[in-house]
């Protein structure tokens, strides 16, 4: 794709503009806080928003709007899953279980990773008893730590597995209970630019063949790079905007954890800029 247009330089000069003291605030670490874990998982999403929403920028002004699209789908679950936190009666505890759920995944991920390795070593030309011992031994405990220390995370039906989210809902769900809370649109998860995002995060069908004519299964392939180059340069700014507003969203959640925080930085400075789009 071709470089952003100069015209688009109005709306990389407010990204940047809406990132700037973030980038400052995020070289600190989380204030001191009554509830220690909440702050601790609003500071590590404030962080995680000031480096994605950095490269989200980075690779819209070098023309990679699809990829682009992927950190912004990012940013949309980062916005959605701390507003969960924030809002629930009891945002600590809240707080207490998302990052349980984190620890959760970890040891579902080495526990798979130890099954590959015991199948290989099952189906090694020379076995090595002691290393399948020691799998066995290591999957076993994995095993008794997930049954004891991580039940909530069960699926409520007998058999049932495990909860494949921290909150037991799809992002998509978690967010349309979160906007008929807060008075929000019923529609709010399935914004256009989320949405489309998600099929890029995916490399779905859809992502891949965006700007193919309907009637064509193939086409000229210089013809389909300018479409979808020319898809990219329209949507800039609607990506830059959509991107913005969870960005901003996350640093206003996770103002109390953050030292040095300005209050008015949300209602003066972002949200003005926002508008500007």
């Amino acid at each position: 794709m071709a470089d952003p247009s100069a015209n688009d330089d109005e709306a990389f000069r407010i990204a940047d503009a809406l990132v700037a003291k973030p980038l400052v605030w995020s070289r600190s670490a989380p204030s001191l806080s009554d509830c220690p874990v909440l702050t601790f998982v609003k500071f590590r999403a404030f962080d995680r928003a000031v480096k994605g929403y950095s490269s989200f920028v980075q690779l819209l002004k070098s023309g990679q709007w699809e990829d682009a699209l992927v950190l912004a789908r990012s940013l949309y679950e980062l916005n959605v899953n701390l507003s969960a936190i924030q809002s629930s009666p009891d945002p600590e505890q809240a707080a207490k279980r998302f990052l349980r759920f984190g620890k959760f995944q970890l040891l579902r991920l080495e526990q798979r990773r130890l099954q590959d390795r015991l199948r290989d070593e099952k189906m090694a030309p020379q076995r090595s008893a002691q290393a399948i011992a020691d799998c066995e031994k290591k999957l076993a405990e994995i095993a008794s730590t997930v049954n004891r220390d991580f039940a909530e995370f069960r699926k409520p039906k007998k058999g049932g597995g495990w909860l494949e989210s921290w909150s037991g809902l799809s992002v998509e769900t978690l967010a349309q209970r979160l906007a008929k809370k807060t008075g929000g649109r019923s529609s709010q998860s399935d914004y256009y630019v989320f949405s489309m995002a998600s099929l890029f995060t995916h490399n779905a069908p859809g992502a891949l063949f965006l700007r193919l004519p309907p009637d064509r299964e193939t086409s000229q392939w210089n013809d389909f790079r300018a479409a979808l180059d020319e898809a990219g340069r329209k949507g800039l700014r609607k990506f830059l905007h959509e991107a913005s507003i969870c960005f901003v969203d996350v640093v206003g959640m996770a103002g109390d954890s953050i030292t040095g925080y300005e209050e008015q930085w949300f209602d003066e400075f972002a949200l003005p800029l926002l508008n500007e789009f």
